[in-house]
């Protein structure tokens, strides 16, 4: 990933999908000032940039953290998950997630905890382990026979909008029935090394995104309206979607996280279940 940008300030990514619009838009709008540099790309790209120490600062896949945590500083009061449906995050399939035991499953490229959901739904609760295969098309394998598929983001909404409504599987709501909370997808973190190095830096990163979305969720019907325009779907859709979302990083998010990594590691999926790990922009030795 290569940002074209100044070395001197902190190297930052952002998720390329219309559902990091609440944090950035008082960026986009010019309200608010970035501290730093932005790279736009998939949640995947972004958390290989981070441990290529290519960002300092990004939203990262939830699922990345256990196996890097000591890597990774996150920061607080910020995420995106949900309590419930995610409405962006489906498997799609003409048979019952159950009954995918012997079937591959098309998986996006795009994001490592979709995945991780799914091979953690169906080793904890269905008992087998998923062939997940990577597609640069999952949706065409559908589209062909039937075959199940993994989608994500703006993509995801397109395809559940064209398929029977019983071939669409939420995973956080199906997540929300089967570990009895809900989901966290994406956290921001920030370089542990960096953190240490330059721990201002790292502070105005993080009060600016701090300030951005609570500018984001006050504004966040101008926000909807600005989605549907970006990438259209049914009328209402971006209003219900943010309305279901949660971007604060608060006590029920943490409790979702920890779960999420306790029943990863349990399943085998995650090396460990650590205890999250903040910056403090008051410590002296971060």
């Amino acid at each position: 990933m290569k940002s074209g940008v100044d070395a001197q300030l902190p190297r930052c990514g952002r998720i390329s999908y219309t559902n990091d619009l609440p944090v950035y838009a008082a960026f986009d709008d010019g309200v608010l000032t970035f501290p730093g540099t932005l790279v736009a790309d998939v949640p995947a790209a972004l958390n290989r940039a981070m441990l290529a120490a290519e960002l300092d600062i990004s939203p990262i896949s939830s699922a990345l953290y256990p196996d890097h945590a000591d890597e990774l500083l996150l920061l607080p009061g910020i995420c995106v998950g949900a309590p419930g449906p995610i409405r962006s995050i489906f498997c799609i399939s003409a048979r019952e997630l159950p009954a995918l035991r012997d079937k591959p499953i098309a998986v996006t490229r795009e994001s490592l905890s979709a995945r991780t959901l799914m091979r953690i739904i169906c080793r904890v609760w269905y008992g087998f382990d998923p062939t997940l295969i990577e597609s640069d098309d999952p949706l065409a394998a559908y589209v062909t026979d039937g075959s199940p598929c993994l989608l994500i983001g703006d993509k995801a909404v397109d395809a559940a909008e064209s398929v029977p409504p019983g071939n669409v599987y939420d995973l956080g709501e199906l997540w929300r029935a089967l570990a009895g909370c809900g989901t966290v997808f994406a956290v921001w973190a920030v370089r542990t090394e960096y953190a240490r190095r330059s721990p201002e830096a790292t502070a105005a990163v993080a009060g600016a995104l701090g300030a951005s979305l609570a500018w984001g969720l006050e504004n966040i019907a101008e926000i909807a309206r600005r989605a549907q325009v970006v990438h259209p779907h049914r009328d209402g859709f971006y209003t219900e979607y943010y309305r279901d979302l949660n971007f604060t990083l608060n006590e029920e998010a943490c409790a979702a996280l920890a779960t999420f990594f306790a029943k990863g590691h349990a399943a085998g999926v995650f090396s460990q279940a650590p205890a999250l790990r903040f910056f403090e922009p008051v410590a002296q030795g971060v």
